[in-house]
């Protein structure tokens, strides 16, 4: 961040115009938000392409929830090395010692693939996807890995326009891969798996722009025979810097994953969870956090730093003790005044936004159950910005332990508070992370207040120690890993894997058969490979011939084949929307459009009831009829079909009327006419019937009325 603010310092003059402003806040968006930017504009426009040529909606989600997946973990993983690698590359700087930047670039980049490579394999091995599915979420999360460790290695070079550039080039790759695949392709392996081979043409956009960056750092840094894991020795010194990444980033997403767990989620076709109601609740709030990520990147790093070095420069060069608190003061005044003014403007647009939230929803037709959490995720996300910023300003002054203790707290907090809230039910879904990440930010205020009051002293005791710290083990690793066996080594290691971990994730071994849990055919709960038991029923009661030994027909209690095709309806799903699985395509949720999920639970009472007292198939709580107390059903027609202003669902009163006044055959009821001439003559005959064989009260000459209950021949 501070090479990108020496940069837009440039940008930035008292003599600028306000077209010359505006330009520079516009460079500044580009490069502090412009990846993000690009890659949802990318993304957004093939799904927009997607539901035209994608029918299945499971294939949809199964393409957007692997990206997802791909950009999540890859995160959590190279948190690991984003401040630990940072502080390594700046102590080079420091030291003049450029000539190790490209090897260090290397080692990293190498760890870092090998590494995704192997969570890939593992984690992939235990879902049911296909080979070439796995293959290509493999080569995405190695591809994403190595392009967020690249870009700690940009602000070196300070192109942050070439960085920009390689996103556009390989989002550009990647739209028209799709269209292609989507659109005009009429190959049958594209068509065959269409998720897979838009994860495929992600993953070859992807990986351009990782290509990119890698053979751009690779022309710049200096070649030479430098140890390409030398930056692994100073772990020792800063192994706080690799858990600050680690556990932040991992706080950030901890929420998510607990909603995957414990919230409304589903499986995307068996494999991955989602919940996507709350996944979008949470994109949206922290969308409107990129005014104070701009801001944070210009202002606050243009204004700040000056005062930063000067401060340092006194402190460990010549300066005496009042010329240190002086600059002391007025360097933490600064950072303060920045940070409090930025926490102002956005709280103003954070509490703009929630104020109009409900306009916006209806404006746009979005699903208003996100709308309470979409309110308490704005402040969620306001307040984790500002906890990493915080984390950021603690690390310019070198106070690891500090950080670390604000991300320890982040992640417990936010962990904690979050599974608290799920035995609150569903109203309560987003506080957990709202608070956690709200008192965490109180945290930080208090300790950055302790961190300037005895900076002087720390900085100042820190400079007497240049002292060596040794670190046999890792040494010796180093050695190892310099010996150009490394991608021996990973291979090796990922047969090893492969071979512990041929099991499906049941604990079936695919070539043998047998579970590795009872170490038999059978798992723990009597089912085999193919998921029959010993008399040759799987758990819906289906033999391997199809036919239901629970219900004797091809049916199972719901009324779903062994296809999964419906009795009623001949399709996929049932009268409600539900497939065989209990997942509600229409409403892709576990409920359906009236809020009941497959066994007729209400979302929000958790009974057979709704709010308003009915069960889904219209039986009323009070009455245990399928009429209320005043005598209407739940669409809230009464015995005879009319509703409570007297009109059936055609619309015609009891005497055949519409509100116009007219009849089915167009003719005008006149209360005035001669009783020959009036509307009794007209609708029913002498024997009190209309044309459809209802009389007055909606009953037929059977004795039946329009529902086709029997009420009696009188």
């Amino acid at each position: 961040m501070a090479g990108i603010g020496f940069e837009l310092k440039k940008l930035f003059s008292d003599d600028n115009t306000t077209f010359d402003d505006i330009k520079a806040m516009a460079y500044s968006t580009l490069i502090g938000v412009g990846p993000w930017f690009i890659t949802v504009i990318t993304l957004n426009i093939l799904m927009f392409i997607g539901k035209e040529y994608i029918p299945s909606r499971g294939d949809r989600n199964m393409f957007m929830t692997a990206i997802v997946y791909g950009f999540i973990f890859s995160q959590i993983f190279t948190g690991i090395l984003q401040y630990f690698v940072t502080k390594f590359i700046s102590d080079c700087i420091y030291a003049g010692e450029h000539k190790k930047l490209r090897a260090t670039y290397i080692g990293s980049i190498k760890i870092t693939i090998a590494g995704s490579f192997i969570l890939g394999v593992i984690f992939l091995k235990l879902l049911p996807l296909s080979m070439m599915f796995k293959i290509a979420f493999i080569i995405l999360f190695c591809f994403l890995s190595g392009i967020w460790v690249s870009m700690n290695f940009i602000s070196v070079s300070k192109n942050y326009t070439y960085s920009i550039l390689s996103y556009l080039i390989g989002n550009i790759i990647f739209i028209i891969l799709g269209v292609y695949i989507l659109k005009y392709s009429t190959n049958e392996f594209l068509k065959k798996d269409i998720a897979c081979s838009i994860v495929t043409a992600y993953s070859i956009g992807v990986g351009v722009t990782f290509i990119m960056l890698y053979v751009y750092l690779n022309s710049i840094f200096e070649k030479n025979n430098e140890s390409e894991f030398e930056f692994l020795k100073s772990f020792k010194r800063y192994y706080a810097l690799c858990f600050i990444g680690f556990v932040f980033n991992l706080g950030m997403w901890s929420h998510i994953f607990l909603n995957w767990i414990f919230g409304n989620s589903y499986r995307v076709k068996g494999a991955f969870l989602a919940e996507p109601l709350y996944e979008v609740a949470v994109f949206y709030s922290f969308f409107i956090t990129i005014p104070t990520m701009v801001y944070f990147l210009v202002f606050m790093e243009t204004k700040f730093f000056p005062v930063y070095k000067k401060y340092y420069a006194l402190l460990t060069l010549s300066g005496n003790l009042s010329e240190i608190d002086s600059e002391k003061k007025r360097m933490m005044e600064t950072l303060k005044t920045e940070i409090y003014y930025i926490m102002e403007l956005q709280f103003f647009l954070s509490f703009s936004i929630t104020l109009l939230a409900k306009t916006i929803f209806l404006k746009y037709a979005m699903d208003l159950y996100l709308l309470d959490l979409f309110r308490i995720m704005i402040f969620g996300a306001y307040s984790t910005v500002f906890v990493s910023i915080y984390i950021t300003v603690f690390l310019y002054f070198d106070a690891r332990k500090e950080a670390l203790i604000a991300s320890l707290i982040f992640f417990i907090l936010n962990t904690g508070l979050t599974y608290i809230s799920f035995f609150l039910g569903d109203s309560y879904l987003g506080l957990g992370f709202f608070l956690g990440s709200f008192i965490t930010l109180i945290v930080c205020e208090v300790i950055l207040n302790k961190i300037g009051k005895k900076l002087n002293y720390v900085t100042f005791y820190k400079q007497n120690f240049g002292f060596n710290i040794q670190a046999p083990i890792l040494e010796k690793i180093e050695l190892f890993l310099n010996k150009k066996v490394l991608f021996s080594a990973i291979v090796i290691l990922i047969l090893m894997l492969t071979g512990c971990a041929n099991h499906d994730i049941r604990g079936f071994n695919l070539k043998t058969r047998r579970n590795w849990h009872t170490m038999s055919y059978y798992d723990k709960n009597g089912y085999d490979i193919d998921g029959y038991n010993s008399e040759g029923v799987n758990e819906r009661g289906f033999d391997k011939k199809g036919w239901n030994r629970f219900t004797n027909t091809a049916y199972d209690y719901n009324g779903f084949s062994v296809d999964g095709l419906n009795k009623e309806t001949n399709k996929k799903i049932d009268e409600r929307g539900f497939n065989y699985k209990g997942f509600n395509e229409e409403t892709n949720s576990e409920y359906d459009k009236n809020g009941f999920n497959f066994q007729g639970i209400h979302r929000v009472t958790k009974t057979e009831y709704d709010e308003n007292g009915w069960t889904w198939y219209g039986l009323n709580k009070d009455t245990q009829t399928y009429y209320d107390k005043d005598g209407f059903n739940k669409e809230g027609y009464d015995q005879q079909g009319y509703n409570r202003d007297g009109y059936d669902e055609k619309g015609y009163n009891r005497k055949g009327y519409n509100k116009n006044g007219y009849n089915e055959m167009g003719e005008k009821y006149d209360p005035n006419a001669p009783q020959s001439e009036g509307k009794e003559d007209i609708v029913y005959d002498k024997d009190g019937f209309d044309k459809h064989g209802y009389n007055e009260e909606g009953v037929d000459r059977d004795g039946f009325n329009k529902q086709g209950v029997f009420v009696g021949d009188e």
